[in-house]
């Protein structure tokens, strides 16, 4: 058989891959189709094909095995090239397009065919709906107008399913943009609040207790180093909240992770110093992730700030090295520590709650959920050693 092209041939495959139909699963209402149709044509074969570049493929088959065959034994070429509507072999022995050698005679032993386009809204032919027999066959008026009608509901049913398709991603758009607006709000009031805290514990200590001016005076020049900190932070957040609203991507790009840390302890300094304890940085410093900058900004900086939390009179580091094909980034602290139960816990999302800090710092719970949802979202693994009254170690795993 030779193989026949359509006139319109590109735009009508380009017609048909918008349909995103092309390797589904087998459904019901179209294997209903081809049953009502191979029972009205009292024939055993009976077949949705949809044609493709190099092969035509079966939504739904009755009487065959096979999901698709090559486009050069395809008789639904032929059957989408007739222009009013039905094509019809009555015997295709004798049939100048095809001889008793023809694959797609001699394999599958068909010896009849008779097939109505699949004609979409926009006019494009993308398939047939065909019938087949091992015999000889003729159809009658009456179940040629019925094979017609059904090649139109089926066309009709492919569309739906591609309009409520549409309709269900547009929903879950949607949702995914009130989550994200949910979830934005949550970071950013959960990052903003604990510098915010932090300068108003130092200006309360300052207006109730009796201090040197020059201390004054130094205390205010860190009040707007701790505000101008701040600001970059929330402007930030406030960007990336709105790139992740109407964009679901991540922005890769290699970070230098020491660089990284000293930014991020900076915006602890004087959190820190309220509760006098030292910030370290012991990561290499030619160390690089190839990562999006802000989620991984937001995972060290929430566990800083717990670190500082629960620590008083201690000590916070971060320290990061490559191991293997992973880079191994830790925030450990010498503070209160956890019970086994309560590290176990940690990032269950079934259980939200937060324990007082040393100073009886108050929080939502929600800052360990965010974090271990980032670190998800990188690939990353996170592990945590703990032991009440010895201190923290969270330990991040990233691929390189």
């Amino acid at each position: 058989m030779r193989k026949q092209i359509p006139y319109n041939e590109s735009d009508r495959l380009k017609e048909l891959y918008g349909l995103r139909i092309l390797d589904e699963q087998s459904e019901q209402e179209f294997n209903d189709v081809v049953e009502l149709a191979s029972q009205i044509c009292n024939v055993p074969v009976s077949l949705i094909s949809l044609l493709e570049v190099n092969r035509q493929w079966f939504k739904a088959a009755k009487g065959l095995d096979i999901k698709e065959t090559p486009h050069e034994i395809a008789f639904c070429s032929y059957g989408i090239s007739e222009e009013d509507g039905f094509f019809e072999i009555t015997d295709t022995l004798y049939d100048a397009r095809f001889n008793l050698n023809d694959a797609a005679a001699s394999e599958s032993h068909l010896r009849y065919y008779a097939g109505t386009p699949l004609v979409t809204s926009r006019g494009f032919k993308v398939g047939t709906l065909c019938v087949a027999d091992v015999k000889p066959n003729r159809l009658n008026a009456h179940q040629i107008f019925a094979l017609k009608v059904l090649s139109q509901q089926v066309t009709k049913m492919i569309e739906l399913k591609l309009a409520n398709n549409k309709v269900e991603n547009q929903n879950q758009h949607l949702q995914h943009e009130n989550e994200m607006q949910q979830l934005m709000l949550s970071i950013i009031a959960h990052d903003v609040r604990n510098p915010i805290a932090a300068i108003k514990g130092v200006m309360d200590f300052v207006a109730t207790n009796n201090i040197p001016e020059a201390d004054k005076q130094k205390l205010t020049g860190m009040y707007a180093e701790q505000l101008d900190v701040t600001l970059d932070l929330l402007n930030n957040l406030v960007d990336w909240s709105k790139m992740q609203i109407t964009r679901n991507e991540m922005m890769l790009q290699n970070l230098n992770l020491f660089e990284t840390a000293e930014a991020l302890l900076k915006q602890f300094q004087l959190s820190a110093r309220f509760k006098n304890n030292s910030l370290i940085n012991l990561v290499e410093k030619d160390l690089y992730l190839h990562t999006d900058n802000n989620m991984l900004r937001f995972i060290i900086r929430n566990l800083i700030a717990n670190a500082n939390k629960y620590t008083e009179n201690g000590s916070i580091t971060l320290y990061a090295h490559s191991e293997k094909d992973k880079i191994v980034f830790t925030v450990s602290d010498t503070g209160i520590g956890m019970s086994k139960e309560k590290v176990k816990n940690l990032f269950n999302k079934t259980i939200v709650e937060s324990t007082p800090g040393t100073n009886s710092e108050k929080g939502s719970g929600l800052g360990l959920i965010l974090t271990k949802g980032f670190i998800d979202c990188l690939n990353g693994k996170v592990e945590v050693e703990s032991e009440e009254g010895k201190g923290t170690t969270v330990y991040l795993y990233f691929n390189r």
